[in-house]
């Protein structure tokens, strides 16, 4: 009974990494060709997301910005005593964005953002050596917020917005004591918060501004999950019912992020970003199965460390039809040693963007972007010792890709 408790428990271990190794990625094509270094970039209504404030120092138009976005993860693992490679299955997971503001008046910009900033989708092959541990595993997430900023004067302004954020997950694994490994446990379920997004940004010379804003923790309640279990031997019946209930819930940290945005010459924009996620105070987990209340109460550890982030973009006016972007970024995990993961094995991330825009009129152009990021190797290795952690003994190399294409049309 514990290993299956245990086993579900570290699903939510990793899904609370989600600033270290679980988003999909900067969110608007225009962002994620500059690395996604953005909290003073107001050439993109992502800037809604990303800092508030700036939401009111674009111009009198109304704006709209939509597009799609593509993550693809792709990892292998080499076990410590067996020395077998077993490589995951290619799985995209899909998302979007869609932004939209509105001057009210020349002080006050009313906006809203859709997006799916967290999120993984993995898949071993049903045999591998972890497959007690973990055979597929999935979430994804839609972040709403409306947003309203005000322009105190021509240099500064501040806003802010109220998120309510949603979230589905599911995780299937074999039950490793038998033999069989189409005896599995699959979980599901579904949970929604509150949250909120405030931002300052600034002008302290002609070409020189600044932002900073913070993004509040949301706690994702799923209150109405299931636990289900499939060909278990007739014997075993009693221990491991068809369904049961899941409760528990999901956070996902809150982020500190300061910028600079600085106009070096006519046809060049440098940004640069850094943000600082609070994962120190997420040391344990309490989750429950089951329908009675205090059933099967179980609750894990974490330690998990503070995370910073590193990001360096530029944009530059090719022609009046064509603008060209790069970026580069540094992403720390926050997950220790002893709690990697075959969920999503998480690392340190240094990347690489590219990405271009097309102005077909004055109100529309046409957005690209792709990510690389290489993910430093990991090692896990099983202390029995830590009985609250399920992981498997051996090394990770994992590659990140990131792609996305986008609309922009003002009026």
């Amino acid at each position: 009974m514990k290993l299956r408790y245990l086993s579900f428990g570290l699903l939510f271990l990793s899904l609370s990494a989600a600033a270290g190794g679980f988003q999909t990625g900067p969110q608007s094509a225009r962002t994620l060709g500059i690395g996604g270094a953005s909290v003073a970039y107001v050439r993109d209504l992502a800037a809604i997301y990303y800092n508030p404030g700036a939401l009111a120092q674009m111009d009198s138009l109304n704006h709209f910005s939509l597009g799609g976005l593509t993550n693809l993860r792709t990892t292998s693992f080499l076990g410590n005593d067996s020395r077998r490679i077993a490589e995951q299955e290619l799985q995209p997971l899909l998302g979007g964005y869609f932004y939209a503001a509105h001057p009210i008046n020349d002080r006050v910009s009313v906006g809203l953002s859709v997006n799916t900033p967290f999120g993984f989708n993995t898949r071993w092959p049903s045999d591998w050596e972890g497959r007690s541990v973990v055979q597929q595993t999935r979430l994804n997430t839609v972040f709403v917020q409306p947003t309203a900023a005000i322009r105190l004067n021509d240099n500064f302004s501040m806003g802010a917005g109220l998120v309510y954020a949603y979230g589905r997950m599911s995780q299937q694994y074999a039950l490793g004591q038998y033999d069989d490994r189409n005896v599995t446990a699959t979980f599901k379920g579904s949970g929604s918060g509150l949250g909120f997004n405030v931002g300052l940004y600034g002008k302290t010379a002609e070409t020189l501004s600044f932002g900073v804003s913070y993004r509040s923790p949301v706690t994702l309640k799923v209150k109405d999950g299931t636990a289900s279990y499939s060909n278990v031997p007739a014997l075993d019946a009693g221990r491991y019912p068809g369904t049961a209930k899941l409760r528990t819930e999901l956070a996902t940290p809150g982020a500190l992020s300061v910028g600079m945005a600085d106009n070096v010459t006519k046809k060049l924009l440098v940004t640069f970003d850094f943000t600082l996620s609070a994962w120190s105070r997420y040391d344990s987990l309490t989750f429950n199965i089951g329908d009675a209340p205090g059933f099967a109460t179980r609750t894990a550890g974490l330690r998990y460390e503070d995370a910073m982030a590193f990001r360096v973009g530029g944009e530059y006016a090719y022609s009046d039809m064509i603008s060209l972007r790069a970026g580069v970024s540094y992403d720390e995990t926050p997950i220790r040693d002893e709690y990697i993961s075959p969920d999503l094995p998480d690392g340190n991330k240094l990347g690489g963007a590219l990405g271009v825009s097309v102005q077909f009129t004055p109100n529309l152009s046409a957005d690209a972007g792709y990510q690389f990021e290489y993910v430093a190797e990991r090692t896990s290795r099983v202390v029995q010792a830590r009985a609250n952690v399920s992981n498997v003994g051996g090394t990770y190399r994992t590659r990140v890709h990131t792609a996305a294409l986008g609309l922009s049309y003002a009026f």
